[in-house]
């Protein structure tokens, strides 16, 4: 990426469509700050913040902020998550390429950000519990859109509301996506199968919890053809 002004990444472009404009994004975990640097390259925020919690990548999204000449609009902060940064003027968080209990510890250690930005996730792994706990602690996901590279991601925005909200063992794998998309239809359906395998396993090993994951996974596989 020589000149940082074009992005690939469908995973990061994802998360780029969910920023509000003209604010202030701290991009957490940033690794090279090629996101924060497209951002602000295309306009979409006035100024970010490139964040990690290793100094070695931080180095390498310092070079690449230089590269770009941006580096009197991108700020690198070596911080475990948010827990070095200023909270002041930040309308945008943005956690992405973490497992989904990583993301929600991140959050729980970020209260001083709750009032001000929203929040876009991308979770690696475990998404169902990263869901769960937002929605346990008092987040909304507004909307959720999923894509593709070699596997299916899924991206979200979320909100903090105060208010807990109920939700579904089913509602856990499926989150805010509608289904009326490839990718979305092409992400549920794969976490079917998810569930699918290991309730077949549960079968053969004869637990009781075998039934459960099987009719999550015929649920998901309804939605899907609801969508």
């Amino acid at each position: 990426m020589s000149g940082l002004k074009e992005l690939t990444d469908k995973r990061l472009l994802a998360c780029a469509a969910f920023v509000s404009r003209g604010g202030i994004v701290c991009d957490v975990g940033t690794d090279h700050a090629y996101l924060p640097c497209y951002l602000v390259k295309n306009g979409v925020c006035k100024r970010a913040l490139a964040a990690d919690v290793n100094p070695s990548p931080l180095a390498a999204a310092r070079e690449n902020i230089q590269r770009a000449g941006l580096e009197d609009k991108i700020d690198t902060v070596l911080s475990d998550g948010l827990d070095e940064i200023s909270p002041k003027g930040v309308t945008d968080v943005i956690i992405a390429g973490m497992g989904g209990e990583l993301i929600a510890d991140i959050l729980g250690r970020g209260k001083a950000f709750y009032s001000g930005a929203q929040f876009i996730l991308q979770p690696m792994t475990k998404p169902e519990r990263l869901r769960r706990w937002l929605w346990k602690n008092g987040f909304e996901i507004a909307c959720e859109r999923a894509c593709k590279e070699e596997i299916y991601y899924t991206v979200m925005l979320v909100r903090y509301m105060g208010k807990n909200s109920a939700y579904t063992a089913a509602q856990c794998y499926i989150g805010a996506l509608k289904g009326d998309t490839d990718d979305d239809k092409g992400y549920i359906s794969k976490q079917a199968e998810r569930l699918r395998k290991k309730g077949e396993g549960l079968k053969k090993s004869g637990s009781v919890q075998a039934q459960e994951y099987l009719q999550l996974a015929e649920k998901l596989d309804r939605y899907i053809k609801q969508g």
